[in-house]
């Protein structure tokens, strides 16, 4: 994987894209780059999920937007291009939650924020997008999701799940490998074999990925 210099992996919640990411540095002894979820705003805004509203969303989605900058930052002043890299998530899919999360008002000073720092974030070579069906994600969420992603209601989860797949279905910015995950188990050493040279082989475009 020695063309490829920053490779991201991204997808739906519970999909398997942090665990495909440590695979990857593993298998290729690259960087690892994994999203960083500490939020002190998060349970709260769960919670106003599944009673009254979004109170908390702004402040949420600037926490996370700001996580993200600064591992951005890291990355680049660490050399992109002297070792590989592998993350588990693209910065600019970031917009996601904050189109759903916001309101106008608070869309606009997310955005003026968001503009600022994009400019300076670097595009990786390849991107790898772990899709699975609705059905699926909150299957997963019920069996190893947080108690609190848990109780958050299904309408939400869904909306999340049609914006991801609109952003990635539409996306054209680098290379990207679509992989079906229901038809791919990180458990299993042929699977992971097969889909790590589909990795190395994709080059240009976009492929998707589903195994029979």
């Amino acid at each position: 994987m020695s063309e490829f210099k920053y490779v991201i992996i991204d997808g739906l919640v519970k999909s398997g894209k942090t665990r495909l990411a440590e695979i990857l540095a593993k298998t290729f002894n690259s960087r690892l780059i994994l999203d960083n979820t500490e939020n002190p705003f998060l349970n709260d805004y769960y919670h106003s999920l599944a009673s009254s509203g979004n109170a908390m969303a702004l402040k949420t989605q600037l926490i996370f937007l700001l996580n993200r900058y600064s591992q951005q930052v890291e990355i680049t002043q660490k050399g992109l291009f002297q070792k590989t890299t592998v993350s588990d998530y693209i910065f600019f899919r970031d917009g996601i939650y904050a189109h759903l999360m916001l309101n106008d008002e608070e869309l606009e000073i997310y955005k003026k924020i968001y503009n600022v720092f994009s400019q300076s974030v670097v595009s990786p070579d390849l991107v790898v997008y772990l899709q699975i069906s609705f059905t699926e994600m909150v299957r997963r969420i019920q069996q190893k999701g947080t108690e609190i992603e848990k109780s958050v209601p299904g309408e939400y989860w869904r909306e999340v799940f049609e914006a991801y797949n609109y952003y990635f279905f539409n996306y054209r910015s680098t290379p990207l490998l679509v992989v079906n995950m229901e038809k791919v188990d990180l458990n299993k050493k042929s699977d992971v074999q097969n889909l790590v040279k589909e990795i190395k082989n994709h080059k240009k475009g976009t492929r998707y990925y589903a195994p029979a």
